[in-house]
């Protein structure tokens, strides 16, 4: 394996799933994986979406577990090996809301292990594998626009 300068389209792909997971849009994931790519749990994480239906289902539990996500995407690196194969790794801080009494933040530093492929001259996730590498939960509060007034007066 050796380094690798990855096209622009490469880096959009981490982008684009997470702007598709934070919005609980299947049709957007659907655009950044191969026909039957996978997002796959590395490690101890148990976790397998294979396919179109494995996809869907995937935005269908992030819908109905989390009030709201938000994936932040920070590195990314790329390798190609002798065979033309490209992998590479994306850093993200996965947030997540979580519903009850109060909301509740849990935080997921995750490590996707990935796998490229081009499907009809366009770059796509083969697979993404999902280190976690630790959480955090704390509890944090809805926004309201009194805030502006109590705490951010001198940022109006």
């Amino acid at each position: 394996m050796s380094a690798f300068v990855a096209p622009q389209d490469l880096h959009d792909l981490a982008f684009r799933y997470a702007l598709a997971v934070d919005n609980v849009d299947a049709e957007m994931l659907l655009t950044v994986f191969t026909a039957d790519g996978a997002v796959l749990g590395y490690g101890e994480n148990p976790i397998e979406f294979r396919g179109e239906a494995g996809l869907r289902h995937m935005i269908e539990l992030v819908d109905s577990g989390f009030h709201r996500t938000m994936h932040n995407v920070f590195n990314q690196t790329f390798e190609k090996d002798e065979a033309g194969t490209v992998t590479g790794l994306t850093y993200c801080i996965a947030s997540h809301i979580i519903d009850g009494d109060g909301w509740t933040m849990l935080d997921t530093a995750i490590r996707y292990h990935n796998l490229y492929a081009q499907e009809n001259g366009v770059w796509k996730f083969a697979e993404r594998s999902l280190e976690v590498l630790w959480v955090e939960n704390r509890p944090v509060q809805r926004f309201t626009a009194s805030m502006m007034d109590a705490e951010l007066k001198d940022f109006k």
